[in-house]
């Protein structure tokens, strides 16, 4: 019979010990979803940031191709015009001048055909960036470690490919303006 008054009298106790832990991990749980959506809220901006900063450069790379192909275009008009002079000249000038003009068209087709590759890459390169953003953003959704050490490589990557990406662009932006240098000095 004193066991079961021991029990009794004990039993509250064990009852306010565990609705006190009961309290304590509801409120650690609580805790650990504010980290989780705060982790998610940061990373969600990390990754538009960087999704910003290379939509950036796409776009000054994209003006600076633009100008490049202005100035080509430019130049082919200047071209032409010259073509029609020496037309006018003499008849021998102008077997010359057809020939240089025909060069020149093969030159000025060769670069255009080598400027829609370099933008198409530019493109795909910017798609898959899209396509590796999302499939980070939800696999950073998955777990909380995870998004907290593999964000931050990710987004790592992410900016040394924007950074080849840029130095491949400033590479073909540098080749191009070579070659309209060597089409303009030839005349």
């Amino acid at each position: 019979m004193s066991d079961i008054a021991t029990l009794v009298e004990e039993e509250p106790d064990e009852l306010r010990q565990a609705n006190l832990q009961i309290r304590q991990m509801e409120q650690t749980v609580f805790a650990l979803r504010e980290e989780l959506e705060r982790l998610q809220v940061e990373k969600e901006q990390a990754v538009q940031d960087a999704v910003s900063n290379n939509v950036d450069e796409i776009k000054q790379l994209k003006e600076t191709i633009q100008a490049l192909r202005d100035e080509l275009e430019d130049h082919r008009m200047s071209a032409e015009a010259r073509v029609q002079e020496a037309i006018s000249n003499s008849a021998s000038e102008i077997k010359q001048l057809k020939e240089t003009s025909q060069a020149l068209r093969d030159e000025m087709e060769r670069l255009q055909v080598e400027k829609a590759d370099a933008v198409q890459d530019a493109t795909r390169a910017g798609q898959d960036e899209i396509r590796q953003l999302k499939e980070t953003v939800a696999s950073l959704r998955d777990e909380l470690e995870t998004m907290r050490f593999d964000g931050i490589e990710k987004l790592q990557e992410q900016e040394r490919v924007a950074r080849d990406e840029l130095g491949q662009l400033q590479q073909t932006i540098v080749e191009m303006r070579n070659e309209l240098e060597t089409i303009k000095s030839g005349q």
